[in-house]
């Protein structure tokens, strides 16, 4: 691992999941990776985008769980075979990670509708942060991209470890917003590790609270980390499907 910056705490801010609440993270910047290396972190619930490594240290509170599906273990529903049927027309592209105007153009148009009201619009507005956020190439990142008839509607950004994929940001174009494409786009990125023969695929951390992040649980079996103890278990729910 080549650490850019050794660990440390970030100032306490509003959190942007739950109001009310104060988020803080533990972070360092990483000019490389090794594939084992990234994968002991996100077996401890941390997470990487670009060169930021970080995972929440919130006082008094963990609602930020690490979630992650097991792949030996998934098979999509019959209403996920369905999804996927109804969408087919669309293709999906899983390359190496190449920064496109057309992401940026996506993710203004996503941030504005989605958080307007819990983000600083300055940040949403800023091209150059958007690159030097997740395009800051370490040697483990990938892009998987949704089109239709040759326009880019959709894009993820992922990281690649030796037994995962983590999903480490995705968005949409909010014209195509019943499309459901995020919905998409879990599906494709899970289907595809399992295609790698990969272990796990990382959602990141889930919230209950948050309707936002609901959608997680849908993706079974999944697990939860379990941060006093520091193990993965079976989320209860997790195996009805």
């Amino acid at each position: 691992m080549k650490m850019l910056v050794s660990p440390r705490l970030s100032e306490l801010d509003s959190c942007p999941y739950l109001e009310g609440h104060m988020e803080q993270h533990e972070f360092f910047f990483a000019g490389e990776l090794a594939l084992d290396e990234l994968d002991y972190l996100l077996q401890h619930g941390w997470r990487k985008f670009g060169q930021f490594v970080f995972r929440p240290t919130c006082p008094n509170c963990t609602k930020c769980i690490p979630l992650r599906v097991d792949l030996s273990s998934f098979k999509a529903t019959k209403n996920q075979r369905k999804f996927l049927k109804k969408h087919q027309h669309l293709q999906i592209k899983f390359t190496p990670l190449i920064f496109r105007k057309r992401h940026y153009e996506i993710y203004r148009k996503h941030g504005i509708e989605r958080f307007q009201n819990s983000i600083d619009a300055s940040i949403i507005d800023n091209e150059q942060l958007f690159k030097e956020t997740f395009y800051r190439f370490t040697g483990t990142q990938l892009l998987s991209e949704i089109f239709e008839d040759g326009k880019l509607i959709a894009f993820g950004i992922l990281e690649q470890s030796e037994s995962a994929l983590s999903s480490v940001y995705f968005s949409y174009d909010p014209e195509y917003e019943k499309m459901s494409l995020g919905h998409l786009g879990a599906l494709s990125e899970i289907l595809y590790a399992k295609s790698l023969g990969l272990e796990y695929y990382y959602l990141g951390y889930w919230v209950e609270e948050n309707k936002y992040m609901r959608y997680k649980s849908r993706y079974t079996p999944h697990q939860l980390y379990d941060w006093k103890e520091q193990t993965w278990k079976l989320a209860d729910n997790s195996s009805k499907g």
